[in-house]
């Protein structure tokens, strides 16, 4: 069985007190078994101010996690906080580690560090979590963090995760990951959970299709990769003319932020349904996206009204209440997308308070904003989580 707890401080300009209000309210909240993992969510200021050693030194116990632009815990909500999930437990073990050289080569770094972290383990391991930070490499989709833990770590194991942000929108420059009392501009910090009985339960809410632009659906019919070459067999520049969302091959303002509805039908012929957000066009009239776009997929235009995000925000948050209440559920990661709490307007809080004013409040969660959503999005005919990286999204997972 796994325990837990949340605990938060807005203590950004006092370091030392920072620490003492999250140790106290650790002492006073939760009694710590064997095996325990601090999982973080803050604002850069924090890291910047160095309570990563502090904090450390007081919990002794390892820390993973990065930066965010808002998050909520049972007792907290703000945009400069400090947030921090506590999970411990005499059965279950948590493996935590970071990469090195993950720009360089991703798959080397992260499988060379998580085939260290693993060594010759007992219990079968049961969920990655993972910490990259946003990265201006256009080579490196979110698609790519997802295949490197399958290939260490088997896809029977599910993999979730965020993508840390800042608050320095598109360039990122200050997001941070950070592992014990250490932080990096470009690497993954992650946490490994090896237990006999623990199986987690993922949610996934995406963005609807918009009634506006509803005639702009159309088949991707050359890709590679995360780069779209052609769709409706026009090359891509030409189709975004065509639907005018660009001019004389540039987009037009604010289509950066539009999300795109992805569908296509698994091996299993199964329909599914991911988003994806643009970066830019090459000059030879190619779109990057920041992941994977499959041939033969079909490309929508989704809504990122406000109404339309909270709503569904709130059916995922509502079914997770439910699960709470019914199944016994210990702990609740959730993470959205930084353009959702955009798309809100003037209050950047009133997604993560729906989510705050939703669940349980007798079971430990923290919400926080990302730059890249990883949760699968289901399971095969055989049981196997489909392990996927979105955009636009909001996911969750249960323990």
């Amino acid at each position: 069985m796994v325990k837990s707890v949340s605990l938060h401080t807005a203590a950004i300009d006092d370091i030392d007190l920072a620490v003492a209000e999250l140790v106290g309210q650790l002492k006073n909240k939760l009694a710590l078994c064997k095996n325990s993992i601090g999982i973080v969510q803050c604002d850069p200021e924090f890291i910047e101010a160095g309570i990563m050693p502090k904090l450390y030194n007081a919990l002794s116990f390892p820390i993973v996690g990065g930066t965010t632009v808002s998050s909520a815990t049972n007792d907290g909500i703000g945009e400069h906080l400090f947030s921090m999930m506590i999970l411990t437990s005499n059965e279950t073990e948590f493996l935590a580690g970071h990469t090195t050289g993950l720009v360089q080569n991703y798959e080397d770094a992260i499988v060379s560090s998580m085939q260290q972290a693993l060594g010759d383990y007992k219990l079968p391991l049961r969920l990655a979590i993972i910490f990259p930070t946003v990265t201006n490499n256009e080579n490196l989709p979110g698609d790519c963090y997802v295949e490197a833990v399958e290939k260490v770590c088997g896809k029977n194991v599910p993999v979730f995760g965020t993508l840390s942000v800042d608050d320095s929108l598109r360039e990122f420059d200050r997001s941070m990951s950070v592992y014990n009392g250490e932080s990096f501009a470009h690497e993954a910090s992650y946490v490994l959970v090896l237990s006999e009985n623990i199986k987690p339960e993922f949610f996934v809410a995406t963005v609807p299709k918009t009634a506006d632009l509803a005639d702009t659906s159309a088949i991707v019919t050359k890709s590679n990769g995360h780069i779209v070459q052609e769709i409706d067999n026009m090359p891509a520049v030409k189709f975004f003319e065509s639907v005018n969302l660009a001019e004389n091959g540039n987009f037009k303002p604010g289509v950066y932020f539009v999300p795109f509805l992805v569908t296509k039908k698994d091996v299993e012929g199964i329909e599914r349904t991911f988003v994806r957000a643009l970066t830019y066009f090459s000059k030879d009239g190619y779109v990057h996206f920041r992941g994977k776009v499959p041939e033969g997929a079909m490309l929508s235009v989704a809504s990122l009204k406000a109404d339309d995000v909270l709503d569904e925000t709130a059916k995922v948050v509502q079914s997770i209440a439910d699960k709470e209440k019914n199944e016994g559920t210990q702990a609740v990661l959730i993470f959205s997308c930084i353009i959702r709490r955009l798309s809100i307007g003037s209050d950047a809080l009133k997604e993560i308070s729906q989510i705050k004013n939703t669940l349980q409040p007798d079971v430990a969660f923290v919400a926080s904003y990302s730059g890249g959503e990883i949760s699968p999005i289901g399971v095969n005919s055989e049981g196997e989580p489909l392990n996927a990286f979105h955009n636009y999204s909001l996911i969750a997972c249960l323990l």
